[in-house]
């Protein structure tokens, strides 16, 4: 399987832009013509490069059109602690609309394509539609909840249910970009990614990666995660999608 696999165009990726936030909010027409025209001018990054550095004042506000970005703090040590993967379809700088400066640090985990908006269109964009408004605030919800389950995971959970419960978590986030064949998944991160997400040692991720696929559960190949035994995987992980939110418009409209 080929990197291309997983390629979208750019009308179609505005348009499943509009599609992930019709599922936190009823999108009329009228919103889904202003991502559009925002998602005009497109710029790119190479892998690592820094979007953004902690203590530093915002430029832009960021939308991921392909490719993945990797939000993360350091500490004096120099460790550093993965905060999440930010996916296509995800906000980089978000908060550029509110706050003047980041607290955290944003890096191209590959090449990166992204939508670029001045913070003052952005920001006039959200006070003109209302119910935009509301609607990113449904999308950020769900990057909040996603950061409350690796709270959960880093405090309570095994070396192998973090795992496990992390790629039944990316399954579910690509799988409804249409960024999933197959059982398969792209995973462009490092062992050493994963356990600065997991805090884990590098050591410990290969072991728990090494016994997940002797488990039957999933197989690496080439940049990819292949999931063999979904049930079983959630099951381990103790996995249930709902703090994702992608039934939340469905529930209300019930």
């Amino acid at each position: 399987m080929s990197d291309s696999t997983f390629h979208v165009d750019l009308a179609q990726m505005i348009e499943q832009i509009v599609g992930k936030l019709s599922r936190f909010f009823d999108m009329t027409e009228e919103m889904a013509d202003g991502i559009r025209v925002l998602c005009k001018d497109s710029t790119e990054f190479a892998r690592g490069t820094l979007l953004i550095e902690a203590d530093q004042p915002y430029q832009k506000v960021f939308l991921v059109r392909q490719g993945w970005a990797v939000r993360y703090k350091l500490l004096p040590s120099g460790d550093r602690q993965i905060i999440n993967f930010a996916l296509p379809g995800d906000f980089l700088c978000f908060n550029a609309s509110i706050f003047g400066t980041s607290d955290h640090f944003v890096a191209a985990k590959t090449f990166l394509q992204t939508f670029a908006f001045d913070i003052a269109p952005f920001q006039h964009m959200l006070t003109s539609y209302p119910a935009m408004a509301l609607a990113m605030s449904w999308a950020n919800a769900h990057e909040e909840a996603v950061l409350a389950e690796r709270i959960a995971s880093l405090g309570r959970r095994s070396a192998r249910q973090r795992m496990a419960h992390l790629f039944c978590e990316l399954w579910r986030r690509l799988q409804l970009l249409g960024l999933t064949e197959q059982g398969a998944f792209p995973l462009p991160v490092t062992q050493e990614d994963l356990g600065d997400t997991l805090g884990l040692s590098v050591v410990h991720v290969n072991r728990t990666l090494r016994r997940l696929s002797a488990d039957g559960l999933i197989a690496r190949e080439h940049g990819l995660v292949r999931i063999l035994d979904m049930g079983r995987l959630q099951q381990v992980a103790g996995f249930e999608d709902g703090y994702l939110h992608f039934t939340e418009l469905a529930a209300r409209r019930r």
